[in-house]
């Protein structure tokens, strides 16, 4: 009677394997003729866990790479966006600046140089990446412009021991958010002055970037929900962790999206964590992989 069993299991196992075999070749001449690798991945295979985990593996990859490609273009859109009749605005500031200096008002020509200068980066000649020193340049002009609000109020320091990796190459637009973020969420509710600092360093594969403020800092359950919000790999999900009221008093959309493009560019083992205690101050770390430009 045994002897029986393991036949009957064996000959069921053996029909099963030939309604499998039978099922993917009549699948695969339906992708040869119509092309639909959707239909065929719609297949259920749970028949065969072989065949499952292969088209489960394959589907997550060409989604995976399609939603990778579909968000790359929309940043590409809403760069272009950003693109619309900047030579007036640049022209206005001019005229702004050279009124100034007629009137020696040396203090309103450097900021408005600085402000144009600012904008010119932001919204023209978008690249995939820039050196850290155009990033480092872009944040002092853009610190220029806000001491003409805050004064003396608040200082930038630049730590950096290897001048080397001022030629590290970066995502564009990842370190001023980070600065904005210091200023207005850390400085500007403090009584009394405060400094940013930007500390740059690296390992032998990873280059670290660190901006540091004294400012108010935060409560733990909030760095919480914006490091949860950082984690997330859906832009949409990691909103909704970060919560509205985190966004509106820490700019958190500003920090998921450099977040977003640095795994985005780079790898989700890259990307931007922050630390802060209330009353001391905070800081962003960023990670990114140690590239510089191939001569």
């Amino acid at each position: 009677m045994m002897i029986c069993r393991e036949n009957g299991g064996r000959e069921k196992r053996e029909d099963m394997w030939l309604v499998t075999q039978f099922k993917l070749l009549r699948a695969l001449r339906r992708y040869r003729s119509e092309k639909n690798i959707k239909s065929l991945l719609k297949e259920d295979w749970s028949t065969d866990p072989v065949l499952q985990d292969f088209f489960g593996d394959l589907e997550k990859k060409l989604y995976g790479e399609e939603q990778q490609r579909l968000q790359q273009k929309q940043a590409e859109y809403m760069a272009l966006q950003n693109q619309i009749n900047p030579h007036f605005l640049y022209n206005s500031l001019e005229a702004i600046r050279a009124d100034a200096l007629i009137a020696g008002c040396e203090d309103i020509a450097e900021t408005t140089e600085a402000l144009a200068t600012f904008y010119r980066y932001t919204i023209s000649n978008v690249q995939r990446t820039v050196t850290f020193s155009d990033e480092l340049d872009n944040v002092e002009n853009y610190f220029t412009v806000q001491k003409c609000r805050f004064g003396d109020k608040i200082s930038l320091e630049v730590e950096m021991e290897n001048e080397q990796l001022l030629e590290a190459r970066m995502p564009k637009l990842i370190l001023q958010p980070l600065v904005e973020n210091a200023i207005v969420h850390g400085l500007e509710g403090k009584v009394g002055g405060g400094t940013v600092r930007i500390i740059v360093e690296n390992s032998e594969q990873t280059l670290f970037l660190r901006v540091k403020d004294d400012g108010v800092g935060m409560p733990e359950e909030e760095v919480s929900r914006l490091n949860r919000g950082f984690s997330r790999e859906e832009s949409g999900q990691a909103e909704a962790d970060v919560g509205p009221e985190t966004r509106k008093k820490r700019g958190g959309i500003a920090l998921l999206n450099v977040n977003s493009r640095i795994r985005l560019m780079c790898g989700e083992d890259y990307g931007l964590r922050i630390f802060s205690v209330k009353g001391i101050g905070s800081e962003c770390c960023l990670t990114l992989p140690l590239r510089f430009e191939r001569k």
